[in-house]
């Protein structure tokens, strides 16, 4: 009778331990103390069924121990037929977050959509100042191209999807040069497109003060400097902005930053200063309606854009309802079909299931 009653409760115990709802706790508890703080982009898991059949390795793209991607696909990506589409995820996280295994289950959903999937790690702004984000990202592409046969890859047909502090760099990486020779597209979801417009904004919309001190903080340690406003104008750092340490918003790698060249750095950081209308390529930016970073980053740059000349149909600013951020943006209801279709529609001749 005893050992009837322990079979029974070792059994109970085994259903209720791998049930969904206990996993997902554990789960939901682990993410917030990879990730958390004021702020933080939200665990981008699919709002409905994951998929896990889609293998993924890790690759180096340089030499760095941060240069590093991780690949989701087919499990014979060398196999005869169509070429695919490539989605090179790029994660937010202040820059300094290390968010990229937060994108995983993303990864694999889109993957089994038909894509060839990439989530890139890039260095940190607490090891590598500003402009080496965005070269991470741009070496990756390349690296992505010139191996495109391993993946089933089209190298002409690769869209960047870049989240918060992500679409900041994806954006940038977009924009800068002529970007359309090397993209399909550019995704981002709450990009922060300027950040010199969130060191001068006095609040976050969504009146998350604490958020706003970290994008800050973190925005002058990737320019390495603390910018001053323009001449002449009437634009001053908001409540707390300048509340850190020289050694929290100096460069990591030691060096001073004279104020010309400090200015330098945050006008490269915006996407909008490189902005040239046609040779950059579409561009679907995505904001919640009560963002913590507000859609006039994305208008701006749709603006500038527009008035380089690029057509009004390569670059669409969308906003949703709610105030959900980066990620959490992408599981809002129909967004996922609509960044989809959208990449579908820009790579003619990939394969989408």
């Amino acid at each position: 009778m005893h050992r009837l009653v322990l079979v029974l409760v070792t059994c109970l115990a085994l259903v209720f331990c791998t049930s969904p709802v206990v996993r997902g706790g554990q789960e939901r508890g682990a993410a917030r103390e990879a990730g958390g703080g004021p702020g933080a982009e939200r665990d981008v898991r699919p709002e409905h069924r994951t998929y896990s059949g889609a293998p993924s390795r890790t690759y180096s793209y340089g030499p760095l121990a941060k240069q590093r991607l991780t690949a989701y696909g087919d499990r014979n990506p060398a196999r005869p037929g169509p070429l695919r589409t490539g989605v090179v995820i790029v994660h937010g996280g202040f820059w300094y977050q290390d968010r990229s295994a937060g994108w995983n289950k993303w990864a694999r959903r889109i993957a089994h959509a038909g894509p060839a999937v990439f989530t890139l790690d890039y260095r940190p702004n607490t090891e590598a100042p500003w402009p080496a984000q965005r070269d991470d990202v741009l070496r990756a592409l390349r690296w992505i191209r010139s191996h495109s046969e391993r993946f089933g890859v089209d190298p002409h047909r690769i869209v960047l999807l870049g989240s918060s502090a992500g679409g900041q760099v994806a954006t940038s990486a977009g924009a800068y040069g002529a970007g359309r020779l090397h993209l399909a597209g550019v995704v981002a979801l709450s990009p922060v497109v300027d950040p010199y417009r969130s060191w001068t904004a006095s609040d976050a919309p969504d009146g998350d003060k604490a958020g706003m001190q970290v994008l800050r903080a973190n925005a002058a340690r990737l320019a390495g400097c603390e910018p001053g406003p323009p001449p002449g104008s009437r634009h001053r750092p908001g409540p707390g902005a300048g509340q850190w340490t020289p050694r929290e918003a100096g460069p990591p790698d030691g060096r001073t930053r004279d104020p010309g060249t400090c200015r330098r750095v945050w006008r490269d950081m915006s996407a909008t200063e490189h902005a040239s209308g046609g040779d950059d390529p579409p561009m679907l930016l995505i904001h919640s309606r009560h963002d913590f970073v507000p859609v006039e980053h994305s208008e701006a740059l749709r603006e500038t854009e527009l008035r380089h000349g690029m057509a009004p149909g390569d670059i669409t600013v969308a906003t949703v309802p709610g105030a959900e951020h980066g990620g959490g943006v992408l599981g809002s209801p129909g967004m996922e079909r609509m960044v989809l279709s959208w990449i579908a529609a820009r790579t003619p001749g990939g394969t989408f299931r």
